[in-house]
């Protein structure tokens, strides 16, 4: 929280409503990394399940 804290005034930084919408920014960028990893998990189980098998 403290690189975010850093980018605004002190006043502010301590405001009830500013922390909200830094704790809703860390929890969006979460999501998207999640968001992410699942993605490319499922592109490369396509991928690989699209791979012949050679017997």
């Amino acid at each position: 929280m403290k690189k975010f804290a850093t980018l605004l005034p002190n006043w502010l930084a301590e405001t009830p409503q500013a922390l909200a919408l830094m704790r809703l920014g860390r929890q969006s960028a979460e999501r998207e990394r999640i968001s992410e990893i699942n993605c490319n998990f499922f592109k490369e189980k396509l991928r690989v399940s699209l791979i012949p098998k050679h017997v």
